[in-house]
């Protein structure tokens, strides 16, 4: 179970923007349409689709925050990060951005480029993923999976990257955010991340989008490790924090995953 423990938006949103190349192209080609399905997002742990599922509430809760505080204020970009592995970052990205295709245009963004997740947690199978955009081997639109559940665009990865900072340093990144940014849809766009104490990866990241949830684990994340990680990730402004009661399994593993080449 989760709460939205707090969500404070400071007095203004730092938009970084970076000025698109006029020869990108950005959501000109049909994209794939899915089905996913319910029975599988349910044992993965994601009920944003199921309105009348009592697990679903916090997450929509949470998503109203967002909206109200946090979009309407001109945040697009939404970072979702932990101190640590384990702490339940994705499990929280999954259920806010399919509880919020609901009601409003949401993009989801797969950016834990060693770790990826959004894929197998959603049943989907990217052609081409978020990872080979960043390489330079396809196109943004080609990336991209549209959701018939609800108003969802999701750009996975499609394999885990040990190369990830060098993917995530590509001024490709900033151009894609800014487009999604610009969009006059206004949708808003909520991207899964790497733990912050476990590889500088986030940082990298930071730098493109408009404010940072962080999720926060009872018992398990440590105090000392939030003050390093709000350190580490100014100036973006943390918007909020969410307390997550559910304890993930096989964390310690996980973590030490993140050290060793996929």
């Amino acid at each position: 179970m989760t709460h939205a423990h707090s969500l404070q938006l400071g007095a203004s949103v730092d938009l970084r923007r970076r000025e698109p190349s006029p020869g990108d192209v950005y959501d000109t080609s049909p994209p794939d349409v899915v089905d996913l399905d319910p029975q599988r997002l349910i044992k993965r742990g994601i009920f944003g689709f199921e309105p009348l599922d009592a697990r679903s509430r916090s997450f929509v809760l949470l998503r109203s925050q967002l909206l109200h505080r946090f979009h309407r204020s001109g945040g697009r970009i939404l970072a979702v990060t932990s101190t640590q592995a384990g702490n339940g970052k994705t499990y929280v990205t999954t259920n806010v951005a399919t509880a919020m295709s609901r009601i409003h245009p949401t993009i989801l963004i797969d950016l834990d480029l060693r770790r990826p997740a959004i894929a197998d947690r959603l049943g989907v199978a990217p052609k081409a993923g978020i990872d080979d955009y960043l390489a330079g081997d396809a196109r943004w639109d080609e990336t991209r999976i549209r959701v018939s559940a609800g108003d969802l665009a999701i750009h996975p990865a499609r394999l885990p990257r040990s190369d990830s900072a060098r993917l995530l340093a590509s001024p490709d990144l900033g151009v894609m955010l800014n487009r999604i940014r610009t969009d006059p849809k206004a949708p808003m766009c909520i991207v899964d991340t790497p733990p912050v104490l476990v590889l500088d990866d986030i940082m990298l990241i930071a730098r493109n989008v408009d404010g940072i949830l962080m999720i926060i684990e009872e018992g398990s994340t440590r105090g000392a490790d939030l003050v390093n990680a709000l350190r580490l990730l100014s100036p973006t402004p943390i918007v909020g924090s969410v307390l997550n009661k559910s304890l993930s399994h096989g964390s310690a593993g996980y973590a030490k995953g993140y050290y060793d080449a996929p």
